[in-house]
């Protein structure tokens, strides 16, 4: 299944207490960066799974993604335990410090400093739901990359079905081609030699305009469009790293066939376009 390098893809999901929200965004890459932007005291404590998850389902592109946590109720994070110990510290260090604070001046503090102790952890249900939401964003950032690169195989399954009708041209009218050269060179000898023409510079003639023969480059560029529709059909996982070399592989021949065949110029011109067309939709192919 091809997949495009691009996407996007947004989700937003309630809790009891507050709502996940996710942005995911796909751009081209060589390989796969990942960013994470969001609530830092958060990610302190996620992030890595985040980056694990996203690498399980995604192999090339550069991966954003932003997350944020809404609380829709007052955020309710101390527990009693962490309160105690928190009075018990502020108690110990008054006792030291030979300090009289008032009770309410106490309880302050005790929430601050418990605060901070829940601050350096994050509750497992909200993790839990955190990385849930967060392959949910994936899941339909894959899904879209999925419909891009359908679009993308379409493109090229058309470039590609241009290309081999050339190719079907250039076959039809290469032996009118390989027998003209003949002809002009035969041609060229007489003019050359005059009376010391021979029956062995006809044959060397012969020799060499065969030597322009264009039947390899054709099966070639014949057995690469093959392979290219095999991937584009069939291919898995991360395939525009060998549709690229595929891409490069054509070219070159085309290059040769048209140094070997100067008279179809307009046909080589097309084709070297129409690859590089292809090549062109094939750096947006995971």
């Amino acid at each position: 299944m091809v997949k495009s390098m691009t996407g996007f893809a947004y989700v937003i999901k309630p809790f009891d207490s507050y709502e996940i929200e996710v942005r995911a965004k796909s751009l081209n890459q060589k390989g796969l960066e990942i960013s994470i932007k969001g609530v830092k005291d958060i990610l302190f404590f996620i992030e890595k799974d985040i980056r694990n998850l996203i690498s399980n389902y995604i192999e090339r592109g550069y991966i954003q993604i932003f997350l944020n946590i809404k609380y829709t109720e007052p955020k309710v994070l101390l527990n009693l335990d962490n309160l105690k110990q928190a009075v018990d510290k502020i108690n110990i260090l008054m006792s030291e410090l030979k300090l009289q604070l008032s009770a309410d001046k106490i309880y302050d503090l005790a929430i601050s400093t418990a605060s901070e102790m829940e601050d350096n952890k994050l509750d497992e249900q909200v993790k839990k739901n955190l990385l849930e939401t967060v392959e949910i964003a994936v899941k339909d950032l894959v899904n879209e990359r999925i419909k891009e690169g359908e679009k993308l195989v379409n493109a090229i399954q058309t470039y590609l079905d241009q290309i081999e009708g050339l190719l079907i041209l250039i076959e039809k009218e290469k032996e009118n081609i390989i027998e003209e050269n003949k002809r002009r060179l035969v041609e060229k000898i007489k003019e050359l030699l005059g009376e010391d023409y021979s029956e062995r510079a006809f044959i060397e003639a012969s020799l060499l305009a065969e030597k322009l023969d264009i039947t390899e480059e054709i099966v070639r560029l014949k057995s690469h469009i093959k392979r290219f529709r095999e991937l584009l059909n069939n291919g898995n996982g991360s395939i525009g790293r060998k549709l690229d070399f595929l891409c490069q592989e054509m070219h070159r021949e085309i290059n040769t066939l048209g140094n070997k065949m100067p008279d179809f110029s307009k046909y080589t011109v097309e084709i070297k376009t129409l690859i590089d067309k292809i090549r062109q939709q094939v750096q947006n192919i995971e």
